[in-house]
């Protein structure tokens, strides 16, 4: 594993602190920090990295999709709700409702 590496188990490196926060800031995943972390204990800090930056490409790829789509699909969208306003209210009424209920039955349950 050392070989990976290039460099010595347990070996300090410089600026290892800012590298690690550096990467749990870029990524919004709890598990970044996790991972880092464990990289740089067994001595694979470039892994650790490597996981980050592979996990920063995807959650870019998705948010552009993501965004993308929904600039493409935006007319139709519109089109379709504009149809049906009554139809929707009521779903929005419902889901609003229902979550209210959730958060009522989860904070008797819980006191």
């Amino acid at each position: 594993m050392d070989a990976v590496a290039g460099t010595q188990p347990w070996a300090s490196y410089k600026h290892e602190g800012e590298a690690v926060g550096v990467m749990a800031g870029l990524v919004p995943c709890p598990l970044t920090p996790f991972v880092m972390t464990f990289a740089i204990a067994r001595g694979v800090p470039a892994a650790g990295i490597l996981f980050a930056g592979t996990m920063m490409i995807g959650v870019a790829i998705t948010l552009s999709a993501v965004a993308i789509f929904s600039i493409l699909l935006r007319e139709r969208l519109m089109w379709f709700v504009e149809g049906r306003s009554r139809l929707f209210e009521a779903i929005t009424s419902s889901i609003e409702g229902l979550a209210g209920a959730a958060l009522i039955a989860l904070a008797i349950l819980l006191r």
